[in-house]
């Protein structure tokens, strides 16, 4: 019996493994689309903010002189690692004037993909914790502001 529940275990880590690795990429594309769909939501309602600008390729959202870069690398579908790198920093078109201080260092956060517990989805796992992708769109625009407005002169 024994034996019999660890193949059982393994199997479902196996099974585990594959729902991520297959749903990863499709997943991260999901949330591209409702960071743009979410960013023309909020743009409506800025006022004396600078309003996020959406770039596909890349991909990354730029306020101002401030972007988060959303960086996921998945060489292979059907293997793994799985990277998924969100950093914040200055925005790589700008010009900037400070040529002879130290630029903001930039802030990073490392993801991973994992199945939610309801198993029919993918949620992201690391230095934030445990979030969809709902609440990780949130999470970059409304921290993408708050480093904006901590880095740039006002």
């Amino acid at each position: 019996m024994r034996q019999d529940a660890e193949k059982q275990a393994q199997l479902t880590q196996e099974q585990i493994n594959q729902f991520i690795l297959s749903n990863a990429k499709p997943e991260f594309d999901r949330l591209l689309d409702r960071l743009e769909g979410r960013i023309v939501q909020v743009n409506k309602s800025l006022q004396d903010m600078p309003e996020f600008q959406f770039r596909r390729n890349g991909p990354y959202v730029r306020q101002g002189n401030s972007a988060v870069y959303l960086n996921f690398d998945q060489l292979y579908t059907n293997a793994g690692p799985i990277h998924f790198v969100l950093s914040f920093g200055r925005e790589p078109e700008g010009v900037y004037a400070d040529f002879f201080s130290e630029p903001p260092a930039p802030e990073r956060y490392y993801l991973q993909p994992a199945m939610e517990h309801n198993p029919d989805r993918i949620v992201w796992m690391g230095d934030l914790g445990e979030m969809s992708s709902d609440h990780l769109c949130n999470f970059v625009l409304e921290h993408l502001t708050e480093y904006y407005l901590e880095h740039s002169p006002h």
